[in-house]
């Protein structure tokens, strides 16, 4: 998906770690309109939140009845210097790139597009949908020395899945420690980080298991969370820092969480509409490039319409 143009600042906003705080805070996720029928929840990038670890972007949607999405239609539109997620929780997307990749999306299968120097793509509702639309996108930002990567696409039918306590875990990227066992997520992945998706129909208590080194967040996509003393509800995350090594945490019934964890860069990222990179030349330099029409950025063969255009940067970037 792309940020809208109401969403995109005059100029890239810097994305600065917050690895030096430890207190676990609640941050609420902030609405807005991406079409007349559609919302979003944005948890990442806020004015108090900008990263976990490398995570710099986290939208929630849905869920959407099937009446109201199967017009859903993002036009193509570019990304550099990050890695973006379509994780569903039901319903039925197409994905379309410009390396020639038409690739459906079901729920529990997860699309991993690596942008790198360049990438164009459109994301659109399946032929034939039947349930609800409900899910999460996410960017994680590669790390400078990946950044110009070459770009690609890649699709996981099956993740790992296992118990933690009394829920059910399913590892989207990274690896998990649980008890003698280490579970490792066949995604791609350019920097220390973690997705993983906790669920359970009924009462449950969990022990997490977590890397001193990394920050964490837990989003709560429903349900309830008990933590640390706090109530976390549908549409808040706590945010963890780093320094743990384990926590406990209560779910009510009917809850579906998402952790993020990571290491944290060491130098801010800047991030502006649909890119991210440690060098603001290089986001101005794609602004420009892709409302040129440059190569570098591909073409999304098979869609049916008009391509979105970046909107202009008003000010030059700031180091």
């Amino acid at each position: 998906m792309t940020r809208t143009k109401n969403d995109a600042e005059a100029q890239p906003t810097p994305c600065e770690s917050e690895h030096l705080r430890h207190e676990a805070s609640v941050v609420p996720a902030l609405p807005r309109q991406l079409t007349p029928k559609m919302r979003v929840f944005r948890s990442l990038p806020q004015r108090n939140l900008r990263m976990i670890g490398p995570w710099c972007f986290v939208d929630h949607f849905g869920p959407v009845p099937v009446a109201d999405y199967q017009q859903f239609d993002v036009a193509p539109h570019p990304h550099i210097g990050l890695q973006t997620i379509t994780w569903l929780i039901s319903g039925q997307l197409l994905h379309q790139d410009s390396l020639g990749y038409e690739q459906p999306l079901i729920a529990k299968e997860l699309n991993l597009m690596t942008a790198g120097r360049g990438i164009s793509h459109a994301e659109v509702a399946a032929p034939h949908v039947s349930d609800p639309l409900h899910g999460l996108q996410l960017w994680a930002a590669l790390p400078e020395s990946n950044e110009q990567t070459t770009p690609r696409f890649d699709h996981y039918k099956e993740l790992p899945q296992f118990a933690i306590g009394d829920a059910q875990a399913t590892l989207i990227v990274g690896d998990y420690e649980n008890g003698d066992r280490r579970y490792h997520s066949p995604a791609l992945q350019f920097h220390p980080l973690l997705a993983l998706q906790l669920q359970t129909p009924r009462v449950a208590v969990s022990q997490l298991h977590l890397e001193k080194q990394f920050e964490y967040g837990l989003y709560v996509v429903s349900g309830r969370l008990d933590c640390l003393g706090k109530t976390i509800q549908s549409h808040q995350l706590l945010f963890l820092g780093s320094g743990r090594d384990r926590l406990t945490v209560e779910l009510a019934a009917d809850t579906l969480l998402l952790v993020l964890g990571g290491e944290p860069f060491a130098k801010p990222v800047h991030i502006w509409w649909n890119f991210v990179s440690s060098q603001p030349e290089r986001i101005e330099r794609a602004q420009q490039e892709w409302n040129a029409g440059h190569e570098r950025f591909g073409q999304v063969a098979n869609y049916r319409g008009e391509r979105l255009l970046a909107p202009e940067l008003t000010a030059k970037i700031k180091e």
